[in-house]
């Protein structure tokens, strides 16, 4: 994963950020107390040099003090005493200055006392040498006094440069605790700004990903909602909604197009489209759409708008009802303009009752055929028999010529309308579907077909059939068809020679967009050895009514295959000729396993 791909990786910035941003935070309160450090560091330094000076202020003040005591005692010039006065009044002064600033140095609040005391004594001693009378005094008194003085002088001076001491040490102590403070603040402001600038690098390629991600998906969603207008154009269909809450309503621009109106032409209201619904329909939809509102219950309805111009149409209208992400109830839903189908379904029941009453027809008519129509047919053949019988011998060559072409035709006849009742059952009859042993059914064939099969003396081969789903009466009557039709289209002199059996589906092909194979069909063959066919009329000889050139030596009426391929269909099945003139026939059938 490269560093590209990293930044695309939301989880990983999600962490990075988290992590970023947890630093951040330890850095910054890092950084604050450094800051309280560096403060109080400064602050510490301020009330030290405040308390030096006020130190040195009046060490130099007490100083100065004992030089104008001095002068005094020398001279008798009161202006010193005057001095002395206001430098009483400063050091007074600096005593309350350095009482303030105790509060914040435990040194200096620990040795003040002792410094007052000092002070005291040193303005007792200048009181007392002040009031005293030199000339009366002996010498040893007076320098007993300054040596007092000055002592206590000494003391004050002492104590004093020990404080300054302490506070210049402080001071250099603090001062040295102040840079190496201020070198941590430093890198930590150092290592937050790095760190500032990786949060915000990350921040921003994630919002630059999330800008991308968001343009990608409003073209994307600007896309679809431009394939969705399409889509509507082209399906005829608008959506709708309703917020149940502030009962604002929203159609589609196809919506508006369905109305024979541009988009956004009348604000979407229900009276504004209420008034496009049919007058014999709009009270009860309308009445059903506000019902849904109380049940919440879906809702499906045909109907149909009047237009402007006159025109109708049927639409099918479906709602149901979702929570936007607000958590406002809306009916959502589809008006399908459904006119052509309308119109179709009309067309299509109408074409279906037209048809009921063609089977009626049909019906009728195999009915007739079926009874009707045999009745005199019997009759004619009966008395044409009879008349054979009985004036054969007085009739000519000629009229017993006739007498045996109305014979044929008669028979043709009977056959002809026995074939289109099969015919006439194979589309129409019974499609109950039963499991069917076919050697078994083969049996009643050739019991069925064994006067014919004596005749021609025929040998019929049947092998290991299955056992299939099947219409029962409709596979036999397509196996009787097609043995009787390798019976009759047999060679002169030559026994039929007929062999029916299950054979593998060695190749798989397509057949009507259906892959034939042996995993789904069962292959059954009928081969003989008769006078075949050319394969070019492979296909022809299932057309209904359809004879080839062996019209005028076999007798047939065309039906029998076409009624085989029928029966073969309603199986959902298929059959295939094979043919070669003189050589014989071949039928392969295939059904659906």
């Amino acid at each position: 994963m490269n560093f590209r791909e990293l930044f695309k990786n939301s989880t990983l910035i999600k962490l990075a950020l988290g992590i970023a941003t947890v630093a951040i935070g330890y850095l910054i309160t890092m950084f604050y107390f450094q800051m309280q450090d560096l403060n109080n560091s400064v602050d510490a330094i301020t009330v030290s040099n405040k308390s030096q000076f006020e130190l040195e202020q009046l060490l130099s003040k007490v100083s100065n003090s004992e030089s104008d005591l001095r002068s005094f005692i020398l001279t008798k010039d009161s202006s010193y005493i005057v001095s002395h006065m206001e430098l009483r009044k400063q050091i007074d002064s600096n005593l309350v200055n350095l009482k303030k600033q105790a509060v914040q140095n435990a040194n200096l609040k620990k040795n003040l006392p002792l410094l007052n005391d000092l002070i005291s004594k040193r303005y007792f001693l200048f009181d007392q040498l002040r009031s005293s009378d030199f000339s009366n005094n002996d010498i040893a008194y007076l320098r007993n006094k300054l040596a007092q003085s000055d002592s206590s002088t000494k003391n004050i001076q002492a104590l004093v440069n020990s404080l300054v001491k302490s506070e210049v040490e402080k001071v250099y102590s603090q001062q040295n605790i102040h840079s190496e403070g201020l070198d941590e603040s430093t890198e930590t402001a150092s290592v937050l700004a790095l760190l500032s600038i990786l949060v915000f690098l990350l921040s921003y390629s994630k919002t630059n990903a999330d800008i991308i991600a968001q343009k990608r998906a409003n073209d994307e969603l600007k896309f679809l909602n431009e394939t969705f207008n399409n889509a509507e154009k082209i399906a005829s269909f608008g959506h709708w909604k309703v917020n149940l809450k502030t009962n604002v309503y929203t159609i589609s621009d196809n919506f508006y197009r369905m109305l024979n109106f541009e988009p956004q032409s009348f604000p979407a209201t229900l009276d504004n489209i209420a008034r496009f619904i049919h007058p014999e329909d709009v009270d009860e939809v309308v009445k059903m759409h506000k019902e849904s509102f109380a049940t919440k219950q879906p809702t499906s309805i045909v109907f149909r708008y009047l237009l402007a111009n006159g025109e109708i149409k049927y639409i099918k209208s479906v709602g149901s009802f979702r929570t936007n992400i607000k958590g406002d109830l809306v009916k959502i839903g589809v008006n399908y303009d459904i006119t052509d189908q309308y119109i179709n379904t009309v067309k299509l029941s109408e074409n279906n009752q037209k048809l009921i009453d063609i089977n009626a027809e049909l019906e009728s008519f195999n009915s007739i055929v079926s009874h009707d129509l045999q009745e005199p047919l019997r009759k004619i053949q009966m008395f044409i028999s009879r008349l054979e019988v009985s004036e054969n011998q007085t009739l000519t060559e000629k009229g017993r010529d006739y007498f045996s072409k109305i014979r044929f035709s008669a028979n043709r006849m009977q056959n002809l309308m026995i074939d289109l009742v099969n015919y006439a059952r194979a589309i129409k009859g019974d499609r109950t579907f039963i499991k069917t042993d076919l050697n078994q059914l083969l049996k009643e064939v050739i019991e069925e077909l064994s006067l014919n099969i004596e005749e021609k003396n025929a040998k019929i081969e049947i092998e290991n059939l299955p056992v299939i789903d099947a219409i029962p009466f409709q596979i036999q009557q397509l196996f009787v068809n097609l043995v009787s039709n390798s019976l009759k289209y047999s060679k002169l002199d030559v026994p039929p020679e007929i062999t029916i059996k299950e054979e593998p589906i060695s190749e798989s092909f397509i057949n009507d967009d259906k892959v034939i194979d042996s995993n789904g069909y069962y292959k059954i063959s009928i081969t003989d050895n008769g006078i075949g066919f050319r394969q070019e009329y492979a296909e022809g000889i299932f057309i209904l009514f359809k004879r080839l050139e062996t019209e005028n030596t076999y007798a047939g009426t065309g039906l029998g295959l076409a009624i085989c391929k029928k029966i073969v269909e309603n199986h959902n099945g298929f059959i295939l000729a094979f043919g070669e003139l003189n050589v014989g026939a071949k039928f392969h059938i295939y059904l659906p396993k």
